[in-house]
């Protein structure tokens, strides 16, 4: 699991909010001091005291307080700028969560009087100067595949003892009382002990999810961010909220399992209430609840935790728990009766899983990648690819468990005999099983960190890059089969300024996948540095490629191809 977690981290996690405008705008030069610096975007975005940051030429922060909300409005933040600056040019960064818990950053120069000395250093070096580092990157991957084991330990151990051990022991014909009531004690001890071990990993495992959210959204390693103002500044945004309340579920998951019953019993214990929170945590926390349309993603992506929990927990038991039960059994006919009822009951319920993870992983692969290049074009898509391949030999494993292993298990407990060869075999399946199942958690993992294909789709593109001496910045609208219109900035890479020296710029698109193009589109000129292209017709799905050559003299000229999702 670790080995898959560690590579399959993005570099830098991808986020949804998408810039929209600045203020002041981007390369202008206003004539006054602006009482704040402020960044709009699509969809309300959070950060703490530091997510929005203004440099000086000299690389001098002069931005005063924290990050603050203009008018309230979420999709707004800004920050106010020290009195009494002088004329010049300024850097402005920001560093944001978006809704899903993804961190987005960029940034822009503006200047005040007039444009002053070439700032000493560019936005992407100030954005990544105050970046968190590939180790912080790598252990939030395993905090959250740790996150997900612990809740399928947990979960899956209660759906075992509720829907296979309790059913089983009471029907379990022939089984002598002594054994009965050895089986049931030593299954109680070993849940409770699994079910503690599930909660310990579960609270640290979320406690360092808090902490390395808040060390991406500040820019700082794990360990600079385990201070008051941060956790503090984390636990406020809606991921800090989901992922705070998920640590008192598991102290109440630590404090409830006392008192779950062992006995046969039609009553459902407690911990069930704070174990149903910590399935629905990974739809609360992430794309589920914030990717269109969040009413079927949310659905989904519950049910599909529920039923990977059930699975995989389910194994655990068999391989953590039930072994200790037949153990205490007096005879060998007992621990083959003990052994083949709940497994029997458990394969059935498996089936009943792979299912729904089958069905709701092919709706979320749908919903989330759409095209199927991208399955192996984009992060997410070969995750959810690795995942699918993945899932196929779990299956695999399991359908010989049904097909061979207990129906040889059932005759061996139906005649009276030990389990012998058959038994150790199972094992061993068993723990094929769980360990391929440990691997897809590492890649389920994987996949928060990536934003889902179609979140670059679903709306508006938009991009900003270096070309030579200039940044360049292109929005293509609305980013859909038909007629686009696409504006292209660009600026100064070291003032911001709008670029000046250019003599004229070439477009063409290209969609390799279907043989289109290159095609000529029509530029006009939208003032210094500014140029639109009102009717680019992309006519079909696809990634298409826009080539963009800037001619600045008659001896050069700088090319920049951008591959533009269009769905």
């Amino acid at each position: 699991m670790l080995a898959a977690l560690a590579l399959l981290a993005p570099s830098a996690a991808s986020a949804h909010a998408r810039l929209e405008g600045t203020s002041p705008p981007q390369g202008a030069v206003v004539k006054q001091e602006p009482g704040a610096v402020i960044f709009e975007f699509d969809e309300p975005v959070e950060g703490n005291f530091g997510a929005v940051r203004v440099y000086d030429a000299a690389g001098e922060r002069v931005d005063e307080g924290d990050a603050f909300h203009p008018d309230g409005e979420g999709p707004k933040l800004g920050v106010h700028l020290k009195p009494g600056l002088p004329d010049g040019s300024y850097t402005a960064t920001y560093r944001v969560v978006s809704a899903d818990g993804h961190i987005v950053s960029s940034g822009y120069v503006f200047s005040i009087g007039k444009e002053g000395k070439a700032p000493a250093e560019t936005v992407g070096e100030l954005i990544g100067g105050s970046g968190n580092g590939k180790v912080t990157e790598v252990a939030y991957g395993l905090a959250r595949g740790l996150e997900y084991l612990a809740i399928a330990l947990a979960v899956g151990g209660i759906a075992f003892l509720l829907i296979c051990w309790l059913p089983a022991l009471g029907a379990a014909a022939g089984v002598g009382e002594v054994s009965r009531r050895s089986a049931a004690r030593a299954f109680a001890r070993r849940l409770r002990t699994v079910l503690w071990v599930a909660a310990g990993i579960g609270l640290i495992a979320t406690a360092a999810q808090i902490i390395l959210e808040g060390a991406e959204a500040a820019g700082v390693s794990g360990f600079s961010a385990i201070t008051k103002t941060i956790i503090e500044e984390t636990l406020q945004t809606r991921f800090g909220t989901v992922w705070g309340f998920a640590l008192l579920a598991w102290v109440a998951v630590a404090l409830l399992t006392p008192f779950v019953r062992f006995a046969r019993t039609n009553r459902t214990p407690l911990v069930v209430v704070p174990l149903v929170y910590l399935v629905l945590c990974p739809a609360l926390g992430g794309h589920g609840s914030s990717q269109s349309p969040v009413a079927l993603n949310f659905t989904v992506n519950a049910i599909h935790v529920a039923a990977m929990a059930v699975w995989l927990g389910g194994l655990g038991a068999l391989l953590l728990v039930l072994p200790a039960a037949t153990r205490s059994a007096e005879t060998p006919a007992d621990r083959s009766r003990l052994l083949a009822g709940p497994l029997a009951r458990f394969s059935t319920v498996a089936l009943a899983m792979v299912a729904l993870i089958m069905a709701t992983g092919l709706i979320q692969a749908y919903v989330y990648v759409r095209h199927f290049g991208d399955l192996f074009s984009t992060g997410y898509g070969r995750a959810v690819l690795a995942k699918f391949l993945l899932l196929l030999c779990v299956m695999a494993v399991a359908a010989f468990n049904r097909r061979d292993s207990v129906p040889r298990l059932q005759a061996i407990a139906e005649r009276g005999e030990s389990p012998g060869r058959p038994g150790i075999l199972l094992r061993r399946a068993l723990r094929a099983e769980v360990a391929l199942l440990a691997v897809v958690i590492g890649v389920t993992a994987a996949l928060a960190s990536y934003a889902p294909p179609v979140s670059a789709q679903s709306g508006p593109f938009s991009i900003t890059t270096e070309v030579g001496p200039t940044t360049l910045e292109m929005d293509v609208d609305p980013a859909r089969v038909g007629a686009n219109v696409m504006h292209v900035y660009f600026f100064d890479a070291k003032t911001g300024a709008p670029f000046r020296q250019a003599k004229e710029l070439t477009v063409t698109a290209t969609l390799p996948d279907k043989e289109i193009g290159p095609l000529p589109l029509s530029v006009q000129n939208g003032g210094p540095g500014h140029y639109i292209i009102p009717s680019a017709l992309l006519n079909a799905p696809g990634d298409w490629e826009i080539n963009l050559a800037l001619r600045v003299s008659e001896f050069e000229q700088f090319e920049e191809e951008i591959e533009v999702p269009v769905g």
